[in-house]
């Protein structure tokens, strides 16, 4: 296993409790524990965790944000609710009456939803059972809900990507909420089977926009969806560094920041 690979195992193992040791890694990568030891200082100096005697364990930043994505769905909606609401109300300026689009379940793409309720005439294909709720209040729109298991934590359908709910399906725009965004590997989830899924959302899609507050680009997830260069645009907040906007611009992404206007607020 190469070193950026260990390193994204480290990483995602950490997401998933918090605190990991040498030991564990070890075994997991089939490396030596002096190896370990090496990508642990590694990325300790980047900030991504702290060292501890025998092993690691989050920084408080990243360990809150594995705390929110291992939460209830509850959890998650009331967490950072001013950001979503922003960056819902801005994306909804992106789209126009008679429009087609998939969107991912989540919290802040259930946000968006609730921001399109006086749009007209719109397609929505989505695995998100609170997305439906909400869009399914215009009577206008036609909706159609992927089948699959329910995942109670995100309120959403889980579906196997090759299952064929998605073929034959092409939409213009995908709305897309992930766990993290890495410059410039892409957008990442905690499990492959999310990534899978939110393939093949943007593989059904022309235009793929992004709905993450800037936290997310502090948080860490073991697989990427598609490299960065498949993305269109990412609406964000203000809390999103220099750094990351130019890194993306860069990459040809347009960076779009949701002030805090209050002209943007959600319909009642």
């Amino acid at each position: 296993m190469i070193k950026a690979e260990r390193q994204r195992l480290i990483l995602g193992m950490l997401n998933g409790d918090g605190v990991v040791s040498v030991e564990q890694l070890a075994e997991k990568s089939g490396s030596s524990s002096i190896t370990i030891r090496r990508d642990l200082i590694d990325l300790e100096r980047q900030g991504r965790l702290n060292r501890t005697h025998g092993g690691a364990t989050l920084v408080e930043n990243l360990h809150a944000y594995a705390r929110y994505e291992g939460g209830t769905y509850e959890d998650r909606t009331n967490t950072h609710v001013d950001r979503k609401r922003r960056i819902a109300a801005r994306a909804a300026q992106l789209v126009s009456d008679g429009d087609s689009l998939l969107i991912n379940a989540g919290s802040t793409t259930t946000a968006f939803a609730r921001a399109l309720v006086h749009h007209k005439n719109l397609q929505i294909v989505t695995n998100g059972l609170t997305v439906a709720i909400e869009v399914g209040k215009n009577s206008s729109f036609g909706v159609f809900v992927l089948a699959g298991i329910l995942d109670t934590k995100k309120m959403a359908t889980v579906f196997q990507p090759d299952s064929g709910d998605l073929r034959g399906i092409r939409a213009p725009a995908a709305f897309l909420g992930v766990v993290g965004v890495r410059i410039p590997d892409g957008p990442m989830m905690l499990t492959p089977q999310e990534a899978r899924m939110n393939q093949a959302f943007i593989d059904a899609s022309t235009e793929v926009t992004l709905l993450v507050d800037s936290s997310k680009f502090e948080a860490e997830a073991m697989y990427r969806i598609v490299p960065c260069e498949r993305i269109s645009r990412i609406v964000t907040d203000e809390g999103l560094s220099f750094s990351h906007r130019e890194q993306m611009e860069r990459l040809g992404i347009e960076v779009i920041v949701a002030s805090d206007d209050r002209s943007l607020t959600e319909p009642d």
